[in-house]
């Protein structure tokens, strides 16, 4: 994967966190150095990962995340930007509004990234100036809010393959033990493989394991009845 800088960046790098906070590492070069930058992901209806410059937008974006009321939420769910050039002005979202200027905050802005996953992402950007936002800083916010985009969908994608693929291990190694316990089972029964089949079936109804549990019980009975 390359970095936003050009550079290939670490192979390493798989979770979606690492990505977000490399993302958020590189906000100052990219978006100004003036500029706390956050980011929030919301899979499923719960805040998946975020990632922040500045432990003061950090703190922000807890307050929106718990209430779940703030423009970075209006954000994701408009899917347009928002813009708040005087904090001390907006009336609206209290306690976000009042923590933002708690922390030392004069305006903010969130940026929806557009996703094909079935989730939602958005850019928190904030500012100690009153109104920052002209625009080409709005233009280079809303570009980076959609790389962000890009870099979520690949992670979320790579997420789901990861679990598809663990499944579908977890599923042939059961069979695989089935299969061997119906093939132990018919050369101490002396049974055809339906026989066995139907032993194991029984054995799981007398019981509360399923049936590759019993499969692998079946075996590690025998194997400890005689030992190599």
């Amino acid at each position: 994967m390359t970095g936003l800088d050009g550079t290939q960046a670490d192979e390493g790098l798989e979770s979606l966190a690492e990505h977000l906070g490399l993302f958020v590492e590189r906000a100052g070069h990219h978006l100004g150095f003036d500029l706390a930058c956050s980011i929030m992901v919301v899979d499923a209806g719960e805040v998946r990962q975020a990632a922040s410059s500045d432990p003061r937008a950090a703190h922000c974006d807890e307050v929106e995340a718990a209430e779940h009321v703030g423009p970075c939420v209006d954000a994701m769910e408009s899917l347009q930007a928002v813009l708040v050039p005087d904090l001390r002005a907006e009336t609206r979202w209290p306690s976000w509004r009042s923590t933002a200027l708690a922390t030392g905050f004069r305006s903010a802005a969130a940026f929806p990234a557009h996703l094909a996953w079935p989730a939602r992402a958005a850019l928190n950007v904030y500012s100690e100036r009153l109104d920052p936002w002209d625009r080409d800083t709005v233009v280079r916010c809303d570009v980076y809010a959609q790389m962000i985009g890009a870099v979520v969908d690949l992670c979320l994608r790579t997420e789901e393959l990861d679990r598809r693929r663990a499944a579908l291990e977890t599923a042939l190694e059961a069979q695989a033990a089935i299969d061997r316990a119906v093939g132990a089972v018919m050369a101490t029964s002396g049974c055809d493989a339906a026989e066995a089949l139907r032993i194991l079936q029984t054995a799981t109804r007398q019981g509360e394991s399923d049936l590759p549990e019993v499969a692998r019980a079946v075996l590690q009975r025998l194997a400890d009845a005689h030992p190599r």
